[in-house]
């Protein structure tokens, strides 16, 4: 059987561009790491803060380098113009907004905000005791996958950073943060998932603009959807991971 990352989109057919990448977001929304077991006991309310503070933990791991993620796809982007959205999300990344005429802030850098709901489920934030989470293997595993993004074709990075992942962070975050609530977390507390389900609405879309022009042939169109897939088959792997962590 052909993996999520080797199936062929649209019997063959050459799509243009912009139907290719709207047809890639869809499949991607309908990839089983947007509708996996994990995720739905978090829309259930049936994730208490024990296994929050696995998730968090482990999570955090990831997300304190999704700024090195982004300026790994900007270094091997060739082109300006698709460069511009992912410099645009690095100073978001670091509490920068353009639209409000606010410059970086290191009270709102993505990852302080993810200490504010780390604190909230007991976990002490000082740096020493950050450094020594050790997170699941699969943790590990799909951090490692991130961060050698920079060994990756240009094309197939923008395939796993764009519609593989910051497209589909306002549907899982939401089940995320929904969870966290039913759990007892307050609004500011998961002020973290409800920034980036705002945010990346406009980060795919700038995301989606950057890739458009290189999604024009055949060859390319594959390397995207390998990279989207291929990311979130490795998102599915640590969700599994996750889930038999916390006992779910």
């Amino acid at each position: 059987m052909l993996s999520v990352a080797e199936k062929p989109m649209g019997g063959g057919k050459i799509m243009t561009a912009e139907e290719f990448v709207d047809q890639l977001q869809q499949d991607c929304l309908d990839h089983p790491a947007l509708n996996h077991s994990y995720l739905k006991k978090f829309e259930a309310g049936k994730v208490d803060k024990k296994a929050i503070r696995i998730f968090g933990e482990n999570y955090y791991c990831f997300s304190r380098y999704f700024s090195r993620y982004l300026a790994a796809l900007v270094a091997i982007t060739p082109f300006e113009a698709s460069r511009a959205p992912l410099i645009k999300n690095l100073h978001e990344e670091y509490g920068g907004r353009q639209e409000e005429n606010r410059d970086m802030d290191p009270e709102l850098t993505h990852p302080a905000i993810f200490r504010r709901f780390l604190r909230s489920v007991g976990v002490d934030t000082s740096q020493e005791t950050l450094d020594a989470i050790k997170p699941i293997p699969e943790t590990k595993l799909f951090v490692d996958k991130y961060l050698n993004i920079r060994f990756l074709d240009y094309i197939t990075a923008f395939g796993a950073l764009g519609p593989g992942t910051e497209y589909i962070v306002p549907k899982m975050y939401t089940y995320i943060r929904e969870g966290c609530k039913k759990a007892g977390l307050s609004d500011d507390e998961v002020l973290f998932f409800t920034a980036h389900i705002e945010l990346d609405v406009e980060h795919a879309e700038g995301l989606k603009e950057g890739l458009i022009p290189f999604a024009q042939t055949e060859e390319n169109q594959e390397k995207l959807r390998f990279g989207a897939m291929d990311f979130l088959d490795a998102r599915t792997v640590l969700w599994d991971g996750l889930e038999r962590a916390s006992g779910l």
